[in-house]
């Protein structure tokens, strides 16, 4: 069992995927989504399952409590023992923690990322949101991070999302010895694999559902190539035009205004010095 933690906006929906590619291991995605299946969110989508129809497998006639039963429902679904989640409440994480059985393993994967991007994508993903309210929550988060890492009772793995998407194959295969999983080059091509998330990055599960399509003939199970109707304005540009790959996203050095940077450096340049690349 392996959770990721991290700021939002530092490739935590990617590595899930990434890892999820491995046929021994199920991403879950946000798992505390699991809670509330069914419901709609403020697009009026149902929540359910990123990639499938209303039909999914996994999903659709889930009825999760938030307990760390979901994992086991996900090994049932899937045949997969090893899950995933990537949820970023440090409350639903010391929850599902401490309610494992003794003799599940716990892996912690804190990925680290430029608070300087992770900054600006909020700024671009929430136009009326400030520098200054983005780079204190972000200092907050990490802080959390950085707490939840110190007093975990397992195994912890710190990687920069700048490693993953510069040099994908060998820091998976650094990530997957302490996991106990083999690195398999499935791995390098969650773009085409059989995954069941909820939550997460629309953008990058959008190249999933797009590239996946793409391979096979729609049906029941498989809709159509999806179009860039269903993100966010702030993400339609850049993913319209993405390949089914991983690509370093370094968006901030051009976007992110020298205002925006005096503010980010003055609350949160100390905090940023080890993620800083």
């Amino acid at each position: 069992m392996a959770f990721i933690f991290g700021a939002g906006h530092s490739g935590t929906t990617l590595l899930g995927l990434l890892l999820g590619a491995h046929p021994r291991v199920c991403f879950a995605g946000e798992a505390w989504n699991s809670t509330r299946l069914g419901s709609r969110n403020t697009q009026g989508r149902v929540l359910g399952c990123n990639l499938c129809t209303a039909d999914c497998p996994v999903w659709s006639d889930s009825h999760a409590d938030g307990s760390p039963d979901v994992y086991e429902m996900l090994a049932r679904r899937t045949g997969r023992r090893f899950a995933v989640d990537s949820t970023k409440a440090v409350a639903w994480v010391d929850q599902q923690e401490s309610a494992l059985p003794s003799a599940v393993r716990r892996h912690l994967i804190v990925l680290l990322r430029d608070g300087r991007a992770v900054v600006n994508s909020g700024l671009r993903k929430y136009p009326d949101a400030t520098p200054e309210a983005l780079t204190t929550e972000w200092v907050a988060h990490m802080r959390r991070t950085e707490d939840l890492a110190t007093r975990w009772p397992g195994t912890v793995t710190r990687l920069h999302y700048e490693d993953l998407a510069e040099d994908t194959e060998n820091t998976l295969r650094s990530l997957a010895a302490p996991l106990g999983l083999e690195f398999l080059t499935t791995m390098l091509d969650p773009w085409h694999s059989e995954q069941h998330p909820l939550g997460g990055n629309q953008g990058t599960q959008f190249l999933v559902a797009r590239a996946r399509a793409t391979r096979a003939p729609a049906g029941p199970d498989l809709p159509p190539p999806p179009d860039t109707a269903g993100l966010g304005p702030s993400k339609r540009g850049y993913y319209r035009d993405h390949p089914p790959a991983v690509v370093l996203d370094t968006r901030w050095r051009d976007e992110m205004s020298p205002a925006a940077l005096a503010v980010f450096e003055a609350i949160g340049g100390d905090t940023n010095l080890p993620y800083a690349r």
